[in-house]
């Protein structure tokens, strides 16, 4: 336990650090946090004998997410370009060099690079909005209250099996208790941080993190599941891998990012 706390701490300082620092400093740990999941992704899949291609998706990783930090305005189609480079590249190597599991190898290639270097982008595009490192905090605080919520709650009074199939300890009570402490969360540090956003905008905001947040948790839990994993490395001591702490970020960023720009900036503000 004590282990995982000081791993905890180290990783919000430094987190903390790349966020409030931004430009270049926020760019690299970004990416550097993004290969270590695609690294890990990599391991994952070759236990079903999948090998993706770590080196394209990583050096288009890098294209993507330079232009997202950096572009003043950011187009989405970048983003559209990098899949379809992917795919197109993907197939193209597979196909050239005979690989009998093309079709298999080149799916998961492309999944590798959606699933890590899309949601990261996410990041980074909510930390280039106005007022960035506050609404970045933002959502990061309501996913770690909803975390933490789940599994207080689920230990004390989890009785009914959320998704048994998937993660055998997750229960519905767990699940509540990280709606709850969510919303709680988003609503306090809007309060004191974000005082201009309208409340019933703050509350349905963190009800969605709570919501997604819980969704990518399982979606990681079904990955591991599939690859006979635990965890999906042990870079961070007595936490598991980048995708075991992130995993509920990666999916809650891209929502956050979008209802931000799209609802508190156009009236909730």
């Amino acid at each position: 336990m004590l282990t995982r706390i000081i791993s905890a701490v180290i990783g919000i300082l430094l987190l903390g650090y790349i966020i409030n620092t931004g430009n270049w400093i926020f760019y690299l740990g970004i990416y550097i946090l993004n290969l270590c999941a695609l690294y890990e992704l990599s391991n994952a899949f070759k236990q079903k004998g999948i090998s993706i291609n770590l080196v394209l998706d990583a050096a288009v990783a890098a294209i993507l997410l330079y232009f997202a930090n950096f572009s003043v305005d950011f187009d989405f189609i970048l983003a559209y370009f990098a899949i379809i480079l992917i795919i197109i590249i993907t197939f193209l190597y597979n196909l050239l060099n005979n690989n009998k599991k093309s079709l298999t190898d080149s799916v998961f290639s492309i999944f590798s690079f959606a699933y890590t270097s899309f949601l990261f982008m996410c990041i980074i595009l909510v930390r280039n909005l106005p007022n960035g490192t506050i609404l970045t905090w933002w959502i990061f605080i309501t996913i770690w209250a909803c975390d933490t919520g789940a599994f207080f709650i689920g230990i004390v009074f989890g009785k009914r099996l959320l998704a048994p199939t998937i993660s055998p300890k997750k229960t519905l009570e767990g699940s509540m208790g990280g709606i709850l402490f969510s919303v709680l969360a988003c609503a306090i540090f809007a309060k004191y941080f974000i005082p201009e956003a309208a409340m019933v905008y703050v509350i349905a905001l963190g009800f969605l993190i709570s919501l997604f947040s819980q969704a990518g948790d399982l979606a990681a839990s079904l990955i591991k599941r599939y690859c006979n994993l635990k965890d999906f490395s042990n870079i961070i001591p007595g936490h598991g891998g980048v995708l075991d702490r992130l995993d509920s970020a990666l999916f809650s960023f891209p929502v956050a990012y979008i209802y931000i720009l799209f609802i508190l900036q156009k009236g909730g503000f």
